[in-house]
C-alpha cells in the first residue's frame, strides 16, 4: 500500500529549522554523552539506538528528550531486531553501490525509515522495509533533494565562517562551534519533520507506544 502523504521540499526545510532549533541543546546534550560514553561496550548499543531512532521519533510526536535519557536501559530491549534490520538494510544498500551507486541512494532514502518503525512502532524488520518502502514512495526525491539543499545551505555559511576566523580567530572559533551546534540540530530536525510527515499522519495507523 502507497503513503497517502508526499514530502515537500519548502514543508521539510522549514520543519527541519522549527524542529531543529527550538530542540538544539537536547540533540547537543544527547550527542554528547553518546561521544562521551560510545566506547562502553553494551551500553554503547541502548545509547546508539536511543540517539538515532527514539530522538528523532520524539522529536516528530513534539515530546520532550532529556540527553540522559539516552542511557535508560529499555532502548537494549529490541537490539535484537535493530541490529537485524540495520543488516539487512546495509547488505542491499551495499549491493546497491555495485550497480553505480544510484540504486543505493534511492534504498537508502527507501528504508531510511525502517530503524525508526522497528524500535518505536514495534514492526518486524522485514514489515518495516515494506512499511518504509510504501511511507516513503512518491517522496525520495524530496527526501534527497532536502538533504541536499541543507548541505548547501550549511557548507555556504560553513565558507563564511571560515572568512570570518581567517580575520578575527576567536570569533570564527567560537562561529565554527556555533555552527556545528546548529548544523546537528537541524540535521536532527529535518529527519523528525520527515517522520511527522511521512509516519505520523493522519490516513496512517496510530504509533504504538512501544516504550510507555
Amino acid at each position: 500500500m502507497e503513503s497517502t502523504k508526499r514530502l515537500d521540499v519548502g514543508q521539510a526545510l522549514k520543519g527541519c529549522f522549527e524542529i531543529g532549533l527550538k530542540n538544539v541543546f537536547s540533540v547537543l546534550g544527547a550527542a554528547l554523552l553518546w561521544l562521551i560514553t560510545v566506547w562502553i561496550p553494551y551500553l554503547n548499543i541502548g545509547t546508539t539506538i536511543a540517539l538515532t531512532t527514539v530522538l528523532p521519533f520524539k522529536l516528530a510526536k513534539g515530546e520532550p528528550f532529556s540527553p540522559t535519557e539516552i542511557f535508560d536501559a529499555k532502548y537494549r530491549e529490541n537490539m535484537t531486531n535493530w541490529f537485524l534490520i540495520l543488516g539487512l538494510v546495509n547488505a542491499a544498500i551495499g549491493f546497491g553501490l555495485l550497480l553505480f551507486i544510484f540504486p543505493a541512494i534511492v534504498l537508502h532514502f527507501a528504508w531510511m525509515l525502517a530503524p525508526i518503525l522497528v524500535v518505536n512502532m514495534g514492526s518486524k524488520p522485514i514489515d518495516a522495509m515494506n512499511e518504509s518502502y510504501n511511507a516513503t514512495y512518491g517522496s525520495k526525491w524530496a527526501m534527497f533533494f532536502s538533504y541536499f539543499i541543507l548541505g548547501i545551505i550549511i557548507w555556504i555559511v560553513s565558507l563564511i565562517v571560515a572568512w570570518i576566523t581567517t580575520q578575527v580567530t576567536f570569533l570564527g572559533i567560537l562561529l565554527s562551534l556555533a555552527l556545528i551546534v546548529v548544523a546537528l540540530g537541524l540535521y536532527f530536525g529535518l529527519i523528525a519533520q520527515i517522520i511527522k510527515t511521512l509516519l505520523l499522519n493522519e490516513e496512517m495507523t496510530e504509533p504504538i507506544e512501544q516504550f510507555e
